[in-house]
């Protein structure tokens, strides 16, 4: 049985890939747990099997492919970076977008010469280096074909459960400024702005809330109608439960005490419609509507009562274009307008009937344009930069040559266009048969695992996370002036943690953290990709 696991390594790669994604789904609660972590777990399991039994893998046999399925992985995440970071930029404007920027190179410097002291003193090797530096920053970009991969997934938990904590009780603590507060306080300068382009980034930032009617709310006995009237079209009740069971929504319906409404709206809207008798309630069946933003093409000629029939849809328009060009709100709407909306998905197909059409992007993938550009990001990749000795690398190029791709293609979506599904297959799979290829390489025993050694892999892990952040917050609040919701989601970006985002989503019920996240993210991917490279170069 073991002779069979060594000749078919194709085999058991594939087995632990299929291991991870099955052990991804179970739900641990606070615990971190993914695709990439199962895949990681199974494959170490599964070489200290074969290596207990006297067998091993020849180098060669999984190299190949461990690089082929490494530089998909971050040609994707490149090429769905870049846009971001783009339309990052314009959102939240060019001053804050560099500031955010340098938030990013700060740290990611304090990162190179935190991981270069502690290698020196414990005395890492290359492998172990960049092995503990790829955990410890959640940055898959920065591992290699000599990467020790057991540092990884050590350093790689103790990371994710490490940043949650700094960016909820950490980053406060330095700026004195609690998560709600900055919220409050992002969203106050950013309405005082007016027109600029950060205050026009969070009027599009729907969210979805659900209340309870107070004994001592106002809005016992107003209508639907009566309710949403002031906002405009802006602000939408989208469902009434009664007794727990859900009653038809329609503009002469009369609330009542105790009722709990489920209202979609900009965040400015929510707020100032809270504040009146009512308890946010959080369960998520209340919050389980499926809602979506797309864009819809103006199919007729002339259209008129098109935003009264939004808001009885609950329908809200994010931005509008005609002919290529955003502009205000219009008077009427055209043929050939495009619309973005956001809602739930049912009420925009039924609002549009006889309207207009859904804007699709073809399934069909420029597979010439694509392929070429990973065979020239690998090539870049190999030579050397001249007086430097060492090279960018193939996961860095493949990233630099990604977000070109997925900028050119958005601007001008003529060649290099990859679909959603394309996307997600080249970079789930890609990265996870890396990792198993990479855990599967050199030979793994359980006494390596248990060796007192990675004691310091441990304490070293602690110490990447939690002091590059520290000093990086202490930075852009003090130094950059940064807005701490700015800050605080900068450093989920600056860290690539996206499950770090997601814990400050979660904790504050709003998503302005992301306005900070998307340039730091973006930078973050290409640094620390580059910082892994230097790193080794100086030891």
């Amino acid at each position: 049985m073991i002779q069979f696991l060594v000749d078919n390594p194709l085999f058991v790669i594939l087995l632990c890939l299929g291991l991870g994604y099955l052990f991804g789904k179970i739900n641990l609660g606070k615990f971190p747990n993914n695709a990439t972590l199962g895949t990681l777990y199974a494959a170490i399991i599964m070489n200290i099997i074969i290596t207990s039994n006297g067998g091993h893998y020849a180098g060669d046999s999984v190299a190949v492919m461990k690089n082929l399925f490494f530089a998909l992985f971050t040609f994707v995440l490149g090429y769905e970076a870049g846009p971001v970071f783009k339309n990052s930029v314009k959102a939240s404007g060019i001053s804050s977008s560099l500031k955010l920027v340098g938030l990013s190179l700060f740290y990611c410097a304090c990162v190179l010469g935190c991981a270069f002291a502690l290698c020196k003193i414990f005395g890492f090797s290359p492998a172990k280096a960049s092995g503990f530096l790829a955990g410890s920053q959640t940055q898959s970009t920065i591992l290699n074909g000599e990467s020790d991969v057991v540092a990884y997934a050590i350093t790689y938990i103790l990371a994710t459960i490490g940043l949650i904590t700094f960016v909820q009780e950490g980053a406060p603590a330095i700026t004195k400024v609690h998560l709600t507060k900055s919220v409050a306080e992002k969203i106050g300068s950013t309405l005082k702005g007016g027109k600029s382009k950060a205050a026009e980034a969070l009027k599009v930032n729907v969210q979805i809330r659900a209340y309870r009617i107070d004994a001592s709310s106002s809005y016992i006995n107003k209508t639907i109608s009566e309710l949403t009237c002031e906002y405009k079209g802006r602000l939408h009740i989208e469902e009434v439960y009664r007794h727990d069971k859900i009653i038809g929504v329609n503009p002469e319906l009369a609330v009542q005490y105790s009722d709990i409404i489920i209202v979609a709206g900009r965040i400015k809207d929510i707020d100032r419609f809270n504040k009146n008798g009512l308890t946010e309630i959080t369960d998520e069946k209340y919050l389980d509507l499926e809602i979506t933003k797309v864009d819809v093409v103006i199919a007729a000629e002339k259209v008129d009562n098109l935003l009264d029939k939004f808001a009885d849809y609950g329908i809200i328009i994010n931005r509008v274009r005609r002919n290529g060009r955003k502009i205000s709100m219009p008077g009427e709407f055209i043929e050939e307008d495009v619309l973005t909306v956001t809602g739930k998905t049912k009420s925009i197909e039924e609002c549009i009937e006889n309207i207009g059409f859904i804007k699709t992007i073809g399934e069909d993938s420029d597979l010439p344009v694509l392929l070429l550009s990973i065979a020239l990001a690998i090539a870049l990749g190999l030579i050397k930069i001249p007086g430097l000795g060492f090279s960018l690398g193939t996961s860095c190029c493949s990233l630099i040559i990604g977000m070109i791709i997925g900028c050119s293609f958005e601007a001008f979506p003529i060649a290099g266009q990859m679909s959603g599904g394309a996307r997600w297959m080249l970079k789930s799979l890609g990265l996870n048969l890396f990792i198993a290829a990479t855990a599967l390489e050199r030979p793994l025993s359980l006494d390596g695992i248990l060796n007192f050694d990675n004691v310091y892999i441990v304490i070293s892990g602690i110490i990447s996370v939690f002091i590059p952040a520290a000093l990086a917050v202490a930075f852009g609040f003090f130094i950059l002036k940064l807005s701490a919701a700015d800050l605080y989601g900068g450093i989920c970006g600056c860290a690539t943690s996206t499950t770090a985002l997601n814990s400050l989503t979660e904790k504050t019920k709003s998503t302005i953290f992301t306005v900070g996240y998307a340039p730091a993210f973006v930078t973050s991917n290409i640094c620390l990709t580059l910082v892994g490279t230097l790193l080794l170069s100086m030891l």
